[in-house]
């Protein structure tokens, strides 16, 4: 990479899918128009995974790529934060390991929207197929611009001063609702996330690493640890226990679906929050109950209208 400053830094956290990892690299030879470098962390892959994708990506992309490896797995909240720590542009294009790009435009499009509308935190990208056809498990079901509640990790960009700035994501989450919670609290402080459906990017959706039942759990006590973290008194007094409860059935309900018996029943999610609650409470900021308010009225999806 040249020695101009970077307006882009493409951060890309991965754990045991060099080939996934390869083929999301290659995708960047589509950005043309921007100066960006590319950060990638080895969260603790049984195999390094360097060795397999440094000689596998298009020789362009080498001079602008650093990649380091962590020992022992952090999990990815922990190494996005650690990313984005290490990034030096003022916009950060986290993507996962198993997305690629489809085109240029809509990174160009998504820097745009962060550049005119200061008020915006974070722009949420849609998954689609190769062919550009968009996947069921959007950030809304919406085919126009607008405002978003949250965005989801597999493509996004943000202002990195202002993720820094808030913290990045709860590191105790490990996966699974980091970006919610970190976007209710962006919320709060007068940032907003937009949707573009229009600015693809393709998710494969690696089976590597992915169990829907830890999903399943993990979400649930991650929404109890971002209740403990962030909700009014006498909101989380009512929301942790109606997750559990909620919890109960759907996970008994896949299990019964799918034949199969699990260990992660109710006392999981309770010993989590016992074992975790010392640090919950000494982090807790309860944030604003007009937040949650905005927070409901943005699922209604508002169109995004930029300011002239």
């Amino acid at each position: 990479m040249n020695s101009t400053s970077p307006a882009l830094s493409v951060c890309v956290a991965s754990r045991n899918r060099p080939d996934d990892v390869i083929r999301c690299l290659n995708s960047l030879t589509l950005l043309q128009h921007v100066e960006f470098e590319i950060l990638l962390i080895d969260d603790a892959s049984e195999a390094p995974i360097a060795d397999r994708v440094l000689p596998a990506i298009d020789p362009i992309l080498v001079d602008r790529l650093q990649v380091f490896r962590h020992e022992n797995n952090k999990g990815i909240p922990a190494t996005r934060n650690e990313l984005a720590e290490r990034a030096k542009a003022p916009y950060l294009l986290y993507l996962d390991d198993d997305a690629q790009l489809l085109s240029a435009e809509s990174v160009d499009n998504a820097l745009t929207v962060l550049k005119i509308s200061p008020e915006v935190g974070a722009v949420a990208l849609s998954q689609s197929d190769e062919t550009g056809k968009l996947l069921p498990g959007q950030p809304l079901a919406i085919e126009y611009r607008c405002y978003a509640p949250t965005f989801v990790g597999y493509g996004s960009l943000l202002r990195r001063d202002l993720f820094l700035e808030l913290g990045g994501y709860r590191e105790m989450f490990a996966a699974y609702y980091e970006e919610p919670e970190f976007c209710k609290r962006m919320l709060d402080r007068g940032f907003y996330v937009v949707y573009l459906p229009d600015a693809c990017v393709v998710h494969y959706k690696s089976p590597i690493g992915r169990n829907n039942l830890v999903a399943l759990r993990n979400n649930c006590r991650n929404k109890c640890f971002a209740a403990i973290y962030n909700e009014p008194s006498a909101m989380m007094v009512f929301s942790v226990p109606l997750r559990i409860l909620l919890y109960v059935y759907k996970h008994w309900a896949y299990c019964r679906q799918h034949k199969i018996k699990s260990e992660f029943g109710a006392s999981w999610i309770v010993r989590e929050i016992q074992q975790n609650l010392p640090a919950l409470w000494r982090d807790r900021r309860a944030l604003k109950w007009s937040t949650y308010y905005k927070w409901h009225k943005i699922k209604q999806a508002p169109a995004y209208q930029p300011a002239d």
